[in-house]
């Protein structure tokens, strides 16, 4: 089963893979630019959320 910090852990590897193709794939404009950050700025908060639940799960035990 797969538990909610892997969860987040997956979609921070999704969201870099999106903001990759678009940067990619995309034509440069303002609009994709804010996208791309977007996905971005979504992977580094899902990333820092897994961290802290690894860390805090670690100091359970």
């Amino acid at each position: 089963m797969v538990k909610k910090k892997e969860n987040l852990l997956a979609l921070g590897m999704l969201c870099l893979i999106m903001a990759l193709l678009f940067d990619m794939f995309g034509n440069p404009n303002v609009i994709i630019d804010m996208v791309i950050l977007l996905f971005v700025s979504i992977a580094l908060f899902s990333n820092a959320g897994y961290l802290v639940m690894a860390t805090s799960e670690k100091k359970k035990k």
